[in-house]
Order: C-alpha cells, then structure tokens, then sequence
C-alpha cells in the first residue's frame, strides 16, 4: 500500500501543471465595452441630470427655485468634471474583430433612445400633455440601461434602469401640470446622478464592476 502511495505521489509530481485559460477574445471586449460604457454613459447620465434636476426644481414653485436649480446643476457639473479627470485614460474605445458588433449594438441601441426622447415630448405636447415630457424620456433612458445591464452588466443600471421606468409611471398616475414635472425631474435627476456615481466609482481598482 506505502508502494501505491508513492508510485501515486511520483506520477502527481512529473504530471505538467496545466496552464491557467485564458479569456475568450468575446469576454474581453464585453469587458472592455462594460467600462467603456460605464465612464461615457456615466458623464452623459450626468448631463442629463443637470438638466432635470434644474427642470424639476424651477417647476416646483419655490421661493429661492432659482439658486436652489443653479446649486444643484453646478453640483451635477461638478460630479461630472470629476469624474471625467480622474477616469481620463481608464477606458479606452475597444478595438478588434470582437469589440465591432458590441459597438454596433450599443450605437444602435443609442440611436433609438434617443430617438425616442425626442419623438415622446413631440407627441405629449400634441396631446395637451407637456407634463408627461420628462417622464416619457425618463422611460426610454431607463429601457436603455437595462439593455445595457443585460448585455454588458454595466454596473448601476440594473436599479437605476428599474426606478426610470417606474417612478415616472407611478407619478404620472398621482400628479399632473407643474406637480408632476417637478417630482418627475427631480426623481429622475436624482437617479440619473447615483447611477452615474456608481459607474464612475467602479472604474476605481476598488470600485465593484458587478454591482447592480
């Protein structure tokens, strides 16, 4: 039995280490794409923000409505300007055989959206429903992320996609006129500005690329 042992421990030993596999050429632009999108998408989120978050707050009536907007605009531009320095460089476009059809795809996807945002506030004005503007491009901005959340887990759009989607929906059930574009501005600024965050801080060795 010691004999066994031994012939079985020599055998293990003179048996080559296998080498470790590497990446598929397809998981690494699906890679690289993911941060790609997450630093772009995250500086265009917070365009978007600046621009609802202002929207929200001068519909809601306030007394100080004016600095309060101007406060929470320069803040978005900030976040963005930011972001933007200290990402510089960490996501660079994607090239390759592998890279062009996720690039295709994403361009596509982008086209529609914002096709979409500019054809829905089109519509809600011909229909008396000005209000119902930035809920209708909240929704395909939040339709978009989830696409992007399937097909490259970009970090952050899972909930954020969710919550676009929803909360424009629940409000416009609750509210109308300049009630409803406040809520829905501020609503959406706000997510806009988290998911945003989220997709710049995961660019960070220590940030969390998975993350919903």
């Amino acid at each position: 039995m010691t004999t066994l042992k031994g012939a079985t421990t020599t055998r293990n030993l003179a048996e080559p280490t296998r080498p470790m596999q590497l990446s598929s050429p397809a998981a690494d632009a699906r890679l690289a794409w993911r941060r790609r999108v997450a630093r772009i998408g995250s500086l265009i989120q917070l365009g978007f923000a600046a621009l609802w978050l202002g929207r929200g707050t001068l519909a809601t009536g306030w007394p100080g409505r004016l600095p309060i907007a101007f406060a929470l605009v320069a803040a978005a531009v900030a976040i963005g300007v930011w972001g933007a320095t200290r990402t510089r460089g960490l996501a660079p476009r994607p090239a390759g055989p592998a890279a062009r059809p996720l690039e295709r795809a994403v361009t596509i996807a982008t086209l529609v959206q914002l096709a979409a945002s500019f054809g829905l506030p089109v519509v809600a004005s011909a229909v008396g429903r000005p209000d119902l503007i930035v809920g209708a491009v909240s929704v395909t901005i939040g339709i978009l992320l989830l696409w992007l959340r399937k097909r490259l887990g970009t970090p952050g759009h899972l909930v954020a996609g969710m919550l676009l989607v929803v909360v424009p929906m629940g409000l416009a059930a609750a509210l109308a006129g300049n009630a409803l574009t406040a809520a829905t501005g501020l609503a959406t600024g706000a997510v806009l500005t988290g998911s945003a965050i989220v997709g710049l801080h995961s660019l960070d060795p220590a940030g969390s690329p998975d993350a919903a």
